[in-house]
């Protein structure tokens, strides 16, 4: 089963128990409105894809070596959340990559495996 991140523009409440409404409430308010992604979730998604093409890049060759379980990542942002995935034996080292990346760019991230919120 692949791995999910919810990567969310700030503002995002300061409980933890109540950030995950807040992602219910903006994927469902995008599902109704359609904005485009947030600037900063596209400025995520290229410098994600700078270390880590996205796996409707690659050639079939390389898909085994991809963290994303699937693509286009583009096609997984909403006006100012996002949802990734990625492939369980790469869950270790992308993760952090991912968290990192995000967190820097002034991003929250959310892991509903581990049920762990990060915030800049």
């Amino acid at each position: 089963m692949s791995h999910l991140l919810m990567i969310s523009v700030l503002p995002v409440p300061a409980d933890d128990a109540d950030v995950w409404g807040d992602f219910d409430a903006r994927s469902e308010a995008f599902e109704q409105h359609g904005q485009p992604p947030h600037p900063l979730l596209l400025k995520l998604v290229d410098q994600l894809t700078t270390r880590h093409p996205c796996i409707s890049t690659l050639r079939e060759d390389q898909l085994e070596n991809s963290i994303w379980a699937d693509g286009p990542l583009l096609d997984n942002l909403m006006h100012d959340v996002a949802i990734l995935t990625v492939v369980p034996a790469k869950v270790a080292t992308a993760v952090p990559f991912i968290r990192d990346t995000a967190l820097a760019l002034g991003l929250a991230v959310y892991d509903p495996q581990s049920e762990q919120v990060w915030r800049p």
